[in-house]
């Protein structure tokens, strides 16, 4: 797969400059992989950064939100991972404003346009964030996605960052597979076989106080 990608500045460029300094990673090699990652760093001032995305197949102006996986590292980094269904241009754009500041709308920062050729795997939806696992910096390394048609769900890798995390566990219908924590991720396996093609959601979920049976959602896989 071949990705062209052309840079358009934003239309505010005192925010862009005051929000985050942006650098372009690709991840693997592109024979396998369909993805391309951005990396954004806060400034040194230290404030939390409010982030939204646009992802838009040119062709017909079609928003694909579920191509798109935005995660925090930590309190001073924003990383996007986009991918692809199909060839074509593609515009990703930006927006972002310091947590602090009282403005109603998000001024656009970043555009990216994009040209995909040669893409002879096409990309699955990223799985779906919930707020917590934004806010608290929590950071997914595997899996961004499951594809039920290409993946071996017998044993599906987890693994994840979940700061103040007591316990971690994925949640498939009537299974509860838990991880283990080695040293500040926790890691494990789902037997997920059994789920495939039947439209279950497989949920990846932190508990965060000890003597609590409670957990709260903080990724949704659809297989």
């Amino acid at each position: 797969m071949c990705v062209v990608l052309a840079f358009l500045c934003g239309k505010n460029h005192n925010c862009r400059e005051k929000c985050m300094n942006l650098n372009l990673e690709v991840s693997g090699c592109w024979s396998t992989l369909t993805t391309v990652t951005f990396g954004n760093h806060v400034t040194s001032s230290g404030l939390d950064t409010q982030v939204v995305t646009k992802f838009v197949k040119c062709a017909g102006e079609k928003e694909l939100p579920e191509y798109v996986f935005t995660q925090r590292k930590d309190d001073e980094e924003v990383r996007f991972a986009i991918a692809f269904p199909e060839d074509g241009w593609y515009k990703f754009q930006i927006f972002a404003l310091p947590e602090e500041d009282p403005a109603e709308s998000l001024p656009n920062v970043y555009n990216y346009l994009i040209e995909v050729t040669g893409n002879f795997r096409p990309a699955v939806p990223f799985v779906k964030t919930y707020t917590k696992f934004y806010k608290d910096c929590c950071y997914l390394e595997e899996p961004l996605y499951i594809d039920p048609n290409n993946c071996d769900l017998d044993d599906v890798k987890f693994k994840v960052t979940v700061p103040g995390a007591i316990k971690v566990a994925v949640h498939a219908v009537d299974e509860w597979f838990h991880l283990e924590k080695k040293g500040s991720k926790w890691e494990g396996e789902a037997a997920l076989a059994r789920f495939k093609t039947t439209g279950a959601k497989i949920t990846l979920n932190a508990n965060y106080e000890k003597d609590s049976s409670s957990y709260s959602v903080l990724l949704e896989y659809n297989i």
